[in-house]
C-alpha cells in the first residue's frame, strides 16, 4: 500500500521535528571539523570534539539538539503554539541523553563483534541515534506523555555540559576517553 505523503499531511510538530532532526544532524556533521579548523583552540574544544574518543563525539549530539532545541521551542511557540506544557527542555535533554546513549552501546556493539571501527558505520550510528533522539522527542511532545522536573532537567544538562569541558581538558584513562586504535 503506497500513501503519499506530503508536506501539507504533516502536523507542524511533524514538519518542526523532521526540520530540526536535519539541521541538527548537519550541525553535527560540520562540529566535526570545527576544532581543527580553529587551529586547535583550547576554547573551542570545549564544545566541539578535540580527538576521536567516544566521549567527545557525544558532543556532537547533546549540543547540536540543544542548540537546535532553542530554535525549534522559539518556532514552535511563535508560529504554532506548540510547547505549552512546560516539560519541553526535560524532553529534549531526555533525548539527548537517549541519543548519547545509542551512539555509545551501537559503537561498542559493533567494534566489538568485529573487532575494529568503521568510519562508515560510524557515520550510520551517528545519525541512527540523532533520529532516535527525534523520534523519542516527537513522541514525548506529541503525547506530553513525561514526567518533568524542570529543575532537575536543567540541573543535569548543567552538570553533563561541565562534564564535557572538564573531560576534554583531562579526560580519564578509560576506554570511553581514549580515541580508538584502529588496525
Amino acid at each position: 500500500m503506497n500513501i503519499p505523503i506530503s508536506a501539507d499531511s504533516l502536523t507542524p510538530l511533524k514538519r518542526l521535528e523532521f526540520y530540526s532532526f536535519v539541521v541538527a544532524s548537519l550541525l553535527g556533521v560540520l562540529f566535526h571539523f570545527i576544532y581543527d579548523w580553529s587551529n586547535q583552540n583550547i576554547t573551542v574544544g570545549l564544545f566541539f570534539p578535540v580527538n576521536e574518543s567516544t566521549w567527545e563525539h557525544l558532543k556532537l549530539v547533546l549540543f547540536p539538539i540543544l542548540l537546535v532545541s532553542v530554535m525549534e521551542y522559539i518556532i514552535g511557540n511563535n508560529l504554532y503554539g506548540l510547547f505549552q506544557g512546560g516539560c519541553f527542555a526535560c524532553i529534549k535533554f531526555k533525548s539527548s541523553l537517549l541519543g548519547m546513549g545509542a551512539v555509545v552501546a551501537l559503537f561498542y556493539t559493533y567494534t566489538g563483534i568485529l573487532g575494529k571501527s568503521v568510519d562508515w558505520i560510524n557515520i550510520t550510528i551517528y545519525f541512527l541515534s540523532m533520529a532516535i533522539a527525534y523520534l523519542y522527542s516527537h513522541q514525548k511532545l506529541s503525547t506530553n506523555n513525561t514526567a518533568c522536573n524542570i529543575n532537575i532537567c536543567i540541573i543535569g544538562a548543567t552538570i553533563l555540559i561541565i562534564l564535557f569541558m572538564v573531560f576534554s581538558l583531562y579526560p580519564p584513562n578509560l576506554g570511553l576517553f581514549r580515541s580508538p586504535v584502529i588496525p
